[in-house]
């Protein structure tokens, strides 16, 4: 029998995941276009995207559909972004798992929770605080409860149902930026969050000849070049192998050759 997957109020809650923990992103270009396809797929459809979330390794959505169009618009929008992707880093295979996941909301309470759940899903990764993490729509949110329609316009998410249930800018940020259990956020005092350490590796990378995401396929010299210059700038080898998927060991031997070189040159001058 056909599993039914309508809700009285036409709310679900969704999360999409890279195939076997498969990073489904490796730039904001990759964010971008899945973005843009969201946006397509479901206006096509007649899905409101309500709010949404982009991690590494899989995505999560609160949408609203009144006309059980939901699965037919999520799995045109995961296929036709798996085929760019796969197209464009020369992958083959599954990107996303067979099934996305999706549960119901079936009351105003569900639906709050979902949205605040959704936007602190990079808190709760340990990756940016959730007012300081670039990937979301709660900074959709936040522009339309201070009235700015021209960014609501260039945004990916519908804030009408947020404006309706949280009331006001205070309480939707109480709410966002509470727990479950009522305390406070574990990184409320972190000074600098990994998407910001990140974003700045990336951007020392490009400036020494390749993006993180492309040093591993770099020729050796410029490899080698981008890899010492993250580590004399203090990152960590194990912080330089998880941004470039290049091997601990590796990552390890190119910065001891470094050091000597840099050691020696030191002792002549």
């Amino acid at each position: 029998m056909q599993r039914v997957w309508r809700t009285v109020t036409g709310f679900y809650h969704v999360c999409a995941r890279g195939t076997g923990k498969q990073l489904i992103f490796e730039g904001d270009e990759d964010r971008w276009e899945f973005l843009e396809l969201m946006r397509e797929c479901c206006r096509k459809a007649g899905v409101t995207v309500i709010a949404w979330c982009l991690m590494g390794n899989h995505v999560r959505l609160v949408l609203a559909d009144y006309e059980d169009a939901m699965s037919a618009a999520m799995h045109r929008l995961l296929l036709a972004y798996a085929r760019r992707f796969n197209k464009r880093t020369g992958r083959t295979g599954h990107l996303f798992q067979n099934r996305f996941d999706r549960r119901s909301l079936d009351t105003d309470w569900q639906v709050m929770e979902a949205i605040r759940s959704v936007h602190a899903d990079p808190q709760e990764a340990g990756i940016s605080l959730i007012e300081r993490y670039p990937w979301s729509s709660f900074p959709e949110h936040l522009c339309a409860y201070d009235g700015d329609a021209a960014d609501v316009a260039r945004g990916f998410s519908d804030p009408s149902c947020v404006l309706e249930l949280f009331g006001s800018a205070e309480g939707f940020i109480a709410y966002s930026l509470s727990t479950p259990d009522g305390g406070e956020p574990a990184l409320r005092d972190m000074k600098e969050t990994e998407w910001e350490r990140h974003a700045f590796a990336d951007k020392l990378a490009k400036s020494l000849g390749a993006p993180l995401h492309g040093v591993k396929d770099a020729p050796p010299a410029q490899r080698d070049t981008v890899i010492f210059g993250l580590h004399d700038a203090g990152f960590t080898v194990r912080q330089i192998e998880r941004y470039t998927g290049i091997g601990k060991s590796t990552v390890s031997r190119i910065v001891r050759a470094y050091a000597r070189v840099k050691a020696q040159t030191e002792l002549s001058e």
